[in-house]
């Protein structure tokens, strides 16, 4: 039986300590639109944002409201999870739903800490929306594709993958009390086609899934309206499809959408890019390309099986030097069998780079963390890495986490 007084879901994003720029909520975002689409009222309350979070919070709580949902990323955040599930509990007894990265990849864990009631794994749009369904009609949850919850004291997980939908159409009204934003986020794809051997990204989407350039068009159309210095493409690698970046951008001139943007890439990607397809992009906006470089030695490159060497992050360095295009590196640093030799050439590669290039951008060397499922896993905990075994131990240990170390390289 539908409840007819239940017609409300509060979304919640937590801060974390390591906040630089403020992004959109874009995972809250994606699946407030199918419960817009289905007359459901979405309210987001943004911690990073809301100078009274937790009075906000209180005032919102009311009995109309058929869950409330949390999105996580494994860290740092986790902390903020906790005390927010904390404060709700207090007060209410409505169902708490956690999403994101966190959710996937510890579901059990994250069910066993009795702070929340429900997971959803994976991409959110379809899962979740099942499930505000059933919450809103006092149905079983039973069966529902990529949710978990406990029964009678027992963890259930339905790893069941259903079709996923595409959202096209993002409601930005639901975070304009927050203002202009500095840059607006595109995700244009799911995945990615390589395989580092210590990326979560194969199990959080395990299959590279591209959204049809027209669909794309029409959100960077709505990203525009909020008038943003930048659009960022949050891909785990935006240029992987040349021909699909060259086709979205020749559509972007032919409609008149002009505007300026960064993106995400890999080194032998952008080196597949001739000099006229470099020339096209930047002349259409593109100002600045992050990649995720790791290491500077070629060892511990060919470990976690990046696919590049240090002679060819040197070369493209030099490439995007002459074309005006600003490069921001990232670096980790304590993976597992990782010795002083290795690390000091990374320092040195860092050095390099801004000599070579002194607009290159350095990001801050993070700390290498093992993720159950990936390939360096395993190795890791060989050399002394204990995986936490609480939710609210892994918010102690992430790589931007100023109170983290890798105990499982002493060397370090």
């Amino acid at each position: 039986m539908t409840n007819s007084n239940k017609n409300r879901v509060m979304l919640l994003y937590p801060a974390a300590d390591a906040e630089q720029l403020v992004l959109i909520p874009l995972s809250l975002l994606y699946v407030a639109q199918p419960l817009i689409e289905q007359g459901i009222d979405v309210e987001i309350i943004d911690q990073r944002l809301e100078k009274d979070f937790f009075e906000r919070v209180h005032n919102r709580i009311s009995s109309d409201l058929i869950c409330i949902g949390i999105s996580c990323i494994t860290g740092p955040q986790i902390e903020q999870v906790i005390r927010i599930s904390e404060f709700i509990r207090k007060r209410t007894n409505i169902p708490i739903v956690l999403g994101g990265p966190h959710a996937t990849l510890f579901p059990e864990q994250t069910l066993e800490s009795g702070l929340i009631d429900y997971v959803v794994l994976g991409r959110g749009e379809s899962p979740f929306l099942n499930l505000v369904r059933s919450l809103k009609m006092n149905a079983s949850v039973d069966g529902i594709s990529r949710v978990g919850y406990k029964l009678n004291g027992s963890v259930v997980i339905n790893r069941d993958a259903a079709p996923d939908r595409d959202v096209c159409h993002l409601p930005y009204s639901l975070i304009s009390r927050y203002g202009k934003p500095l840059t607006a986020s595109i995700l244009s794809s799911y995945g990615c086609r390589y395989r580092c051997s210590f990326c979560v990204e194969r199990i959080l989407h395990p299959n590279y899934y591209e959204i049809p350039v027209n669909d794309v068009l029409i959100m960077l159309g709505e990203a525009l309206s909020l008038e943003p210095n930048f659009i960022n493409f949050i891909d785990d690698n935006f240029l992987l499809n040349r021909r699909r970046v060259l086709e979205l951008f020749s559509m972007c001139r032919q409609k008149n959408l002009l505007f300026r943007w960064v993106c995400t890439g890999r080194i032998d990607n952008v080196l597949n890019l001739n000099d006229d397809e470099l020339r096209f992009l930047k002349a259409n906006g593109l100002f600045a390309i992050y990649f995720g470089i790791e290491s500077g030695s070629p060892r511990i490159l060919e470990l976690i099986r990046k696919g590049i060497t240090p002679e060819m992050v040197l070369r493209l360095n030099a490439r995007l030097r002459k074309e005006g295009i600003i490069p921001h590196y990232s670096f980790m640093a304590g993976f597992p069998t990782e010795t002083e030799e290795d690390f000091e050439k990374t320092i040195s590669m860092i050095s390099r780079l801004k000599r070579e290039n002194p607009q290159a951008v350095i990001w801050k060397i993070n700390t290498y963390t093992p993720y159950p499922g990936t390939d360096l896993f395993d190795l890791a905990v060989q050399n002394g890495f204990k995986p936490p075994e609480t939710l609210a131990e892994w918010g102690r240990i992430h790589f931007y986490s100023k109170a983290y170390a890798a105990p499982y390289n002493a060397s370090l």
